[in-house]
């Protein structure tokens, strides 16, 4: 099985894109890097297809796109609730 399939079926990965989300409230998406260091064709869509992963798994997750993505960036939001950060931060 190799890393990035790997990487899929692990869901630990979805602990730093919690932890952004609890200490900002919005995480940030970009696609810029995707295919970076790719040297076939095969190669990038494959790259692609873990990123397209990657997103299912965040949705799954109960993330969304806060808005349209404009100019390479997203932000993603849990509708519904508040980053225990924004809620210490609204306190203040």
């Amino acid at each position: 099985m190799d890393a990035a399939f790997r990487r899929v079926i692990d869901e630990s990965w979805i602990d730093d894109w919690m932890e952004e989300w609890r200490d900002w409230g919005h995480c940030t998406v970009r696609a810029k890097w995707t295919m970076d260091g790719a040297t076939t064709l095969a190669e990038a869509a494959a790259r692609f297809r873990e990123r397209a992963d990657e997103l299912d798994q965040l949705a799954r997750h109960g993330f969304e796109l806060e808005q349209a993505v404009q100019d390479d960036y997203g932000f993603l939001i849990r509708p519904g609730e508040e980053s225990p950060m924004r809620l210490v931060e609204d306190e203040e």
